[in-house]
This record gives structure tokens, C-alpha cells and sequence, in this order.
């Protein structure tokens, strides 16, 4: 879809403690000080990458600034949340959510305050090509992880960056979002696993579900009545289980994943691929080109194949800046790469959408292990451009992605 442009404010807070100023602004505060200041909720938006596929994005920063208070009697309440998302066609659309905040006793047992997430799909929708998504907020990521609350340390300024994704309304949709393939424990590595995501908005009924490993083989099953709700994840472990996420675990006393590279396939009931992840790809972007002005530029990345079999076929979509200067043309349908187990240059010829910014071609990535393969598209910088850099994004399939850079002098 492209970059967006998100902005916030909290709308309410319900029912209301001490003190509440700053409703209807991206900074609500609440509670009179005891020593220092007010504690609440500061919400930071910005532009970011979004696109349709399920993949999740950062939508925006969120701090919760704690610090003691006087809230009254009360202990706990709703704030609300809307968010205003621009898109690059102009079109704008408010999205509603609710935090729950827990304001605990500081002298208590847990004095870190609480704050949670129990309304994270809009009730709204937008339609985008046609399509109707509702946006889902995956949750608090901190420390390289995403959850769905956080513990608050009090007297201090404590940020995440709140994950979401645009969810097609009225069905499950499962994927595997994550392999941690190199365990810590000696010998077994009990601790790989592979975590399982509902980026849908209704529960999706995962019994008798499979989960296969391509290079080892082994598999585990979903026990019957398992049940993967809204915006939760399930994680699979090798030889551990964690009741916080889930409690699975294949029961090996051996590693299950490929520490480099491997593919970790995901089928129903019935057998059919619900979810497929492979990783140890490498996607990284050339240098950026420097234009002087109009004409042709080629912009390119370089994928490193990693994996002992092939990479096969993927589908490769290469998107522009939607209102930037720079376009693909009709006869600009071409991707090219240096096919380095050939040492020639081979050429794919795609799809041109019909506003020019973007191209979807399908690949052959003969690589071998362990080479690099650079690959490059053409496209057309618009007489009198506005000097500055450009990012044109790469998806490869199930490689991953990665973003390219132009720079218009």
C-alpha cells in the first residue's frame, strides 16, 4: 500500500480519577502529584511502511509517563484512543481502540502500574482496492518482543512502540510470523520456537493443525479444541512449554530448526498449507543512486541465498512512492538480475498497475548457496523533481523484504 501518516488523541477517559487534563490532544494526564508531576498516556505518530499482506508495522510510539499520584479512590480505567490514519491518495480515516490502565498501589505487592489492551480491532473499517480492512493493533513491542500488556515501572517515562496490522473483518487468518531457530540450551536447543499469529479478527479453530520443519522433518500436531483467538500468538517450542503462550511443544531431545536456513510449513486439518515461513535470506539494498535531474534510473537490491535448496520461484512486487516523482512506464515492466551460477544477465518481464508505481514480476532464483545475486528494475524520474530520497520497497515473496533509496539532486 505504501507509507502512511499516523496521528492520536485520547478522546476519554472512563470512568475518570483525579485530575484529568489534555482530552482530545496526544498527551492526556491524570492524578495529583505527590511529588514530581502527573502520570498518563502520550501517543506519537509518524509516517511508516503499510502494506495489505498481513504484515505487521509500527504505528506509532507509545509512552506512559508514571509517576505517584493521588487518583482518588479509583484503581483502574479505560482510555480511549483515536487514531488518524493518512494515506498517500489523500484519503483519511479515524480509528478507535481502548487502553486499560491499572494504577497500582506503590507500596504493594506489584507497584509497577499495568497497561493493557482489551479493544484492539476498530470497529471501523476502510476500503482499499476494493477490499474492507479494520485495523488491528498487535500490541506493545518492547525489548524485541510484542505483547498485549506491560508492566509499568513507577517514576519514570516508560515507551513502546505499538505493532499493528490491516485485517480482512469476518475470518481468522494464521501465519507463522516468527522462527528463533538458534536455542541458548547446550546440545538440545530446547528453547527454539516457532510463533503462530491470528492477524484476523474471529477466532480461528487450529485443531489437528500441523506445524513441519522441511529439513528435519519432524512435525507437531494441534491437539483437538485448540483455538487461536483474534490477535493472539501461539508459540511451539522443541523441547519446553510456556502456558503464557500457548504450552506447545514438539517433545524433541533434539534441535528441530536449521540454525542457518530452513522452511517451517504450516497445513490444516486437512492438509492444506495454511502458512509457510522460510528464512535465512539475506535482502539488503545497494547504495543509493544519485540523480541529477530527469531520466532513467535503476534502483536494485541483492538477495544472499543461505539455504541448501533451491529459492525457487517467487513473486516479486516492487512499489513507489505514490504522489513521488518517479514512475514505472508501461515498457518499464522488466526485472533484471546477474544470474551468478551462469555468469550472464536474465531478464522477467511483469506487470505494470496502471497509476505506474508498481511492478509485480515472478522470479526464478536460481542462487547457490552461500552467492549473491544483485537484481534491478528501471523506472523514470519526472522532469523537475523535487531534489531529496526516495524509497521504492522490494517484497520477494516468502524471502522478506527490503527498501531501496533514490536521491533526486
Amino acid at each position: 500500500m505504501g507509507i502512511i501518516r499516523t496521528s492520536g488523541k485520547w478522546t476519554a477517559v472512563r470512568p475518570s480519577p483525579n485530575g484529568i487534563t489534555g482530552v482530545g490532544t496526544e498527551h492526556v494526564e491524570w492524578g495529583e502529584p505527590t511529588e514530581r508531576r502527573k502520570s498518563g498516556y502520550r501517543f506519537t505518530g509518524g509516517e511508516t511502511q503499510a502494506l495489505l499482506n498481513g504484515t505487521e508495522f509500527t504505528l506509532a510510539t507509545f509512552t506512559h509517563e508514571n509517576f505517584p499520584i493521588n487518583s482518588g479512590n479509583m484503581r483502574e480505567w479505560d482510555v480511549e484512543l483515536q487514531v488518524n490514519v493518512a494515506f498517500e491518495d489523500g484519503k483519511t480515516k479515524d480509528f478507535t481502540f481502548t487502553f486499560h490502565h491499572n494504577e497500582t498501589e506503590n507500596s504493594g505487592p506489584h507497584p509497577e502500574d499495568i497497561v493493557s489492551l482489551p479493544e484492539f480491532i476498530s470497529p471501523e473499517t476502510v476500503t482499499v482496492d476494493g477490499q474492507p480492512y479494520k485495523v488491528m493493533l498487535s500490541g506493545f513491542k518492547r525489548g524485541g518482543q510484542i505483547v498485549r500488556q506491560f508492566d509499568s515501572p513507577e517514576n519514570g517515562t516508560n515507551r513502546a512502540d505499538i505493532v499493528a496490522v490491516f485485517a480482512k473483518p469476518g475470518k481468522p487468518d494464521v501465519a507463522i510470523t516468527r522462527v528463533e531457530a538458534e536455542g541458548t540450551v547446550p546440545g538440545t536447543q530446547a528453547d527454539e520456537y516457532v510463533e503462530v499469529f491470528n492477524r484476523g479478527t474471529e477466532a480461528a479453530d487450529m485443531s489437528g493443525w500441523t506445524l513441519r520443519a522441511r529439513n528435519s522433518g519432524k512435525q507437531f500436531t494441534f491437539p483437538a479444541q485448540t483455538a487461536l483467538k483474534p490477535g493472539l500468538r501461539y508459540r511451539v517450542y522443541t523441547n519446553e512449554r510456556h502456558p503464557e503462550t500457548g504450552g506447545f511443544s514438539f517433545g524433541s531431545s533434539e534441535p528441530v530448526w536449521d540454525d542457518v536456513a530452513d522452511v517451517a510449513v504450516l497445513s490444516d486439518g486437512k492438509g492444506k498449507q495454511v502458512s509457510r515461513f522460510r528464512y535465512g535470506q539475506v535482502i539488503t539494498p545497494e547504495p543509493a543512486e544519485e540523480m541529477e535531474g530527469p531520466g532513467e534510473a535503476h534502483p536494485r537490491v541483492a538477495v544472499k541465498n543461505n539455504d541448501k535448496q533451491a529459492l525457487g520461484r517467487q513473486k516479486v512486487v516492487i512499489s513507489l512512492p505514490e504522489n513521488g516523482p518517479i514512475r514505472f512506464h508501461a515498457s518499464q515492466n522488466t526485472l533484471a538480475l546477474w544470474n551468478v551460477r551462469h555468469n550472464r544477465e536474465d531478464k522477467f518481464t511483469g506487470a505494470v498497475s496502471a497509476d505506474g508505481r508498481t511492478l509485480t514480476v515472478d522470479v526464478d532464483l536460481d542462487i547457490p548457496l552461500g552467492r549473491t545475486q544483485p537484481m534491478w528494475v528501471q523506472v523514470s524520474v519526472d522532469p523537475g523533481a523535487p531534489s531529496g530520497s526516495y524509497t521504492i520497497h522490494w517484497e520477494l515473496g516468502e524471502l522478506g523484504s527490503a527498501n531501496s533509496t533514490l536521491r533526486v539532486k
